[in-house]
């Protein structure tokens, strides 16, 4: 039987592995860097680079290790964390796709027998299927965290999830306990608090307000940074609202049918924006006045 994981998340460091796709937008840029900022909360064994569909294309994987490269090296963690590339969308939802990736998930699933491996998935759940396709045994051993930002109850209507509909079948019929955070539009950081409170910081907030430049609508003021909720949900649970529900099968069409009852998880429908923000502008202007140079 699938079980609840355990709201809010145990006290103290965390073993997390990051699975993004990081160069299709700008919000993975801050959700790692948020993660990195809080090493008293995160032992981060990892990260892997996911495909981001059509729009990537079939190098799109490799792009995300590269944009998660660029960050750990303005933020001065050249060669201090693993990164793997993942696969490409499941092909089917009884088969999982080899990659480097999946791999990785499944062996720092069992390294430790102590600790659970916590899978923060802010992308396409790809690796993270085909790793529980290949050992369904990692079940006992992770917490998947992802992010939907579905419309919840009625379709799983996600970027996420359009990447790799497959994969998201596999997730929510799967026994991963699993936490599915479906919130994060009201994470949005306008432009100009971005100039004043990100800009100033070092190396790395100057390369995330630039990458802000790379679009037009990644500068307008209702800019959410979606995915840095699940780092801040794991991070201070009581900056967010949950609930325990059944998880349904996901269709085609992407419409939730509830008639299946997959067993609970936790669903994540809010998130404190000012709290958020305010905690990783913090964190950031201490990290740059301790050494970051810009």
């Amino acid at each position: 039987m699938r079980e609840v994981p355990e709201v809010p998340l145990p006290e103290g460091q965390l073993r997390v592995l990051i699975s993004s796709d990081t160069a299709t937008e700008v919000d993975d840029q801050h959700a790692i860097v948020y993660a990195l900022l809080a090493p008293e909360r995160f032992l981060i064994e990892g990260f892997v680079g996911t495909h981001f569909g059509e729009s990537g294309g079939p190098t799109g994987a490799q792009k995300s290790c590269d944009e998660i490269s660029t960050i750990l090296e303005k933020m001065g963690f050249d060669d201090t964390f693993a990164i793997r590339k993942g696969g490409d969308p499941l092909q089917y939802t009884t088969k999982a796709e080899q990659s480097a990736g999946a791999d990785f998930i499944v062996q720092r699933a069992h390294a430790e027998e102590d600790q659970p491996l916590y899978v923060m998935g802010l992308g396409a759940a790809t690796d993270i299927a085909s790793a529980y396709l290949k050992d369904p045994s990692i079940k006992d051993r992770i917490v998947v965290v992802w992010h939907g930002r579905t419309k919840w109850p009625d379709k799983a209507w996600n970027f996420n999830v359009h990447n790799d509909l497959k994969a998201a079948q596999v997730l929510f019929r799967s026994q991963l306990p699993l936490i599915l955070f479906d919130t994060g539009t009201f994470l949005y950081c306008p432009y100009a608090e971005s100039t004043k409170r990100i800009s100033p910081c070092g190396r790395i907030g100057k390369y995330l307000h630039e990458i802000r430049s790379r679009k037009p609508r990644f500068q307008s003021d209702d800019k959410a940074m979606f995915d840095m909720g699940d780092i801040a949900f794991a991070l201070n649970a009581s900056w967010c609202k949950w609930e325990e529900v059944d998880a349904p099968d996901v269709r085609v069409d992407y419409s939730y049918d509830f008639s299946v009852n997959h067993g609970p998880i936790i669903r994540v429908y809010d998130v404190d924006r000012l709290a958020v923000f305010e905690d990783f502008y913090q964190r950031l202007k201490d990290f740059s006045e301790c050494g970051d140079q810009s």
